[in-house]
C-alpha cells in the first residue's frame, strides 16, 4: 500500500483536484436524475413531503442543481473537495440559481451546519465508499442524523463488494473531449480498491492536450454493517435496494441504494 491510501479518509482534495474542471463532462452519462426520481418515489411511499434538502458529497453540484430545479428549498451542498465546490458555485452563478443553493467545503464526518436540519438528505454516486476508515463512516452517519429533521429521509448509494472485486472501475475511453484510462485493483485482504486514473484533456482555446492523473481509493463495506451503523446513529426503517430498483440486492448487484429515516 502507498502513502496515498493512508492520507485519504474520504472524497478529498487529492482525489478530486484537477479532475474537478472536467468532472461534469465525465459524468454526462451518469443518470443522476433517474436516481433522484427513484429516491423521491421511496420518499412518497413513506408518506413524506420534504421541502428542504441537503446534498452530502455534492461534488460539482449536479444533484444539488436538480434538487433546486425540483423545488426544494432551502438546498445546501457540502463536499470535502474545495475545487469541486468552487466549480459548483461557479455553475450556480452562471446559471443564475446561486441564490437558491448554498455550498460549503465540509468533511461529512465532522459535518456542522450550525444546528440546521433538512427534510431530505441525499448522497449519490458511491461517495461513502471513499471514506476508508470505519470510524469516519460511523461518524458521518451520526453527523447526518443530527442534520436530518424529525421524520426526515436519508438516502444514499454505495458500490457493493461485488462491484469493487470485479474491477468495474477499470475502463478506457479514448474518444471524446475527455480521454481517460482507469485501472482498478482490489485488495481483498484489506477490503480496499485502488483506482489509477489517467486523463487527457484538449484545451478548447489552444488545442493543446494536457495530461494528469489521480489515485482514488474505495473501501468495500457489507450491507449488514451499513445497516447496523445507521441504526446505531439513530435511523430507523432502513430499506436496501439493488441497483436503484425495487427489490433487495442480489449477489451481482453492483450498486446498493439505502433509504432510511429519522423518527
Amino acid at each position: 500500500m502507498t502513502d496515498e491510501k493512508n492520507r485519504t479518509n474520504s472524497k478529498g482534495p487529492q482525489s478530486y483536484g484537477p479532475v474537478a474542471s472536467v468532472y461534469d463532462t465525465l459524468m454526462r452519462e451518469v443518470p443522476h436524475g433517474t436516481w433522484l426520481s427513484r429516491i423521491e418515489r421511496a420518499v412518497r411511499e413513506r408518506g413524506k413531503e420534504p421541502k428542504s434538502a441537503l446534498d452530502v458529497a455534492c461534488g460539482t453540484g449536479i444533484a444539488t442543481q436538480m434538487l433546486v430545479a425540483r423545488g426544494y428549498h432551502p438546498v445546501v451542498g457540502v463536499d470535502l473537495s474545495e475545487p469541486m465546490v468552487q466549480v459548483a458555485k461557479t455553475k450556480a452563478i452562471a446559471g443564475q440559481w446561486a441564490d437558491l443553493a448554498e455550498f460549503q467545503v465540509q468533511d461529512a464526518a465532522t459535518l456542522d451546519l450550525g444546528g440546521r436540519q433538512f427534510d431530505l438528505v441525499v448522497s449519490l454516486f458511491d461517495s461513502f465508499n471513499y471514506i476508508l476508515e470505519i470510524s469516519q463512516l460511523r461518524s458521518t452517519f451520526q453527523r447526518i442524523y443530527a442534520h436530518t429533521a424529525p421524520g426526515g429521509i436519508f438516502a444514499f448509494d454505495m458500490n457493493s463488494i461485488f462491484a469493487l472485486k470485479e474491477n468495474l472501475f477499470t475502463q478506457r475511453e479514448l474518444d471524446g473531449p475527455v480521454k481517460h484510462d482507469w485501472v482498478s485493483e482490489y485488495y481483498e485482504d484489506q477490503g480496499l480498491c485502488r483506482v489509477s486514473m489517467a486523463f487527457w484533456v484538449v484545451d478548447a482555446e489552444t488545442g493543446e492536450e494536457r495530461h494528469f492523473s489521480e489515485i482514488h481509493w474505495q473501501r468495500a463495506y457489507t450491507e449488514t454493517d451499513i445497516c447496523t451503523w445507521l441504526t446505531e446513529a439513530g435511523f430507523v426503517k432502513t430499506a436496501v435496494f439493488g441497483n436503484y430498483g425495487s427489490r433487495p440486492p442480489v449477489r451481482n448487484s453492483d450498486r446498493w441504494l439505502f433509504v432510511t429515516q429519522r423518527d
